[in-house]
């Protein structure tokens, strides 16, 4: 498992990058490093070295422990269980800066849009053997009285069921952008009333949790412009939930879609998504940055510096994406 400083500075010094699998022909190599049981050259056809710690998720190629055939030598990692848990309330129609999107019939301003498209351009045949990738939409939708984006901006009121689970739409897996990209599309993906988001956390937890393997990391990674939940939705709480997940062992990286609430009305703002982040055990400057309590990790200064991954629009988010995939990648090279 990656340590957890060692991943957050991953995230931050990859801001947009293209990440691609390092396939190939591997030629002969030699490989030395603490913890091999001898130094040996092998020749093979496969992905390329992986780094040089001994943890089973790795970025870049080096030297690393051991050896093997057909991998460039060093060990191979395992694709980690990525779990996106997007957050589909109805406030996602908006703009980033809150106001109603007006570019009919895309409505391409909206914050719906553009994290639909953030996805789908993260979920990729380029990192889609590297990463399995799930996706999770909360809350979920029950067939009928949830919108669509069009519905909701002419002013069509959801009638969906309050603070339901989320909806886990496609599991974790490797080669899943073929089942993932038709979920994505901006006219047909509905957006739904109140914002469980300890629910639909509790969702992405039954499911990693039930589907944990030896070796293998899981993330979630929380898509959510943090809109009112303490106000439709504030149990279970999603703080208390999130430093439960961690116990678990599956980190969670938090989000932040123009969340705050000088931009959203009703926004929780800076210091809950801070609170999240050290919960989730992906803070900047993490454990630094962060406190343990009873319950688990916390912010030490909720009001201080950002430690979530913030994204004020379409492009922010993007980075924000791309950061994390370089960060967790299996044999993926910038």
């Amino acid at each position: 498992m990656i340590k957890p400083s060692r991943l957050l500075a991953l995230v931050a010094s990859t801001p947009l990058v293209v990440l691609a699998c390092s396939s190939g022909t591997a030629t002969t190599s030699t490989t030395t490093g603490a913890g091999g049981a001898a130094t040996t050259s092998s020749t093979g056809t496969g992905h390329g070295g992986s780094g040089g710690d001994s943890d089973p998720i790795t970025v870049g190629t080096g030297t690393g422990t051991g050896t093997g055939t057909g991998s460039g030598g060093g060990p191979s990692c395992v694709p980690p269980d990525v779990l996106i848990a997007l957050d589909r309330t109805l406030t996602m129609h908006k703009t980033p800066e809150g106001s109603e999107p007006t570019d009919a019939p895309a409505y391409a301003s909206s914050k719906w849009f553009q994290a639909l498209a953030a996805i789908k351009g993260l979920v990729t045949p380029k990192l889609d053997q590297n990463i399995r990738f799930g996706l999770e939409m909360w809350p979920k939708d029950p067939g009928m009285g949830c919108l669509t984006l069009t519905e909701k901006v002419m002013g069509m009121a959801a009638t969906n069921p309050a603070c339901q689970d989320g909806d886990v739409l496609v599991p974790p897996g490797l080669g899943t952008t073929a089942k993932i990209a038709p979920l994505l599309d901006p006219t047909t993906a509905h957006i739904c009333t109140s914002t469980p988001t300890g629910a639909g956390l509790l969702t992405a937890e039954a499911y990693l949790k039930a589907n944990q393997a030896a070796g293998r990391g899981q993330y979630i990674m929380l898509v959510t412009d943090g809109a009112d939940w303490d106000q439709s939705c504030p149990m279970p709480d999603p703080l208390m939930v999130t430093q439960q997940i961690a116990k678990d062992g599956i980190k969670t990286f938090m989000v932040g879609f123009s969340a705050t609430g000088d931009i959203q009305p009703g926004g929780t703002g800076a210091p809950f998504l801070n609170n999240m982040a050290c919960a989730g055990m992906t803070a900047k400057g993490f454990p630094d940055t962060c406190v343990m309590t009873p319950a688990g990790y916390a912010a030490k200064d909720p009001m201080g510096q950002t430690l979530y991954l913030q994204a004020s629009d379409g492009a922010a988010l993007t980075k924000a994406f791309a950061g994390i995939a370089a960060g967790i990648c299996c044999n993926c090279v910038n």
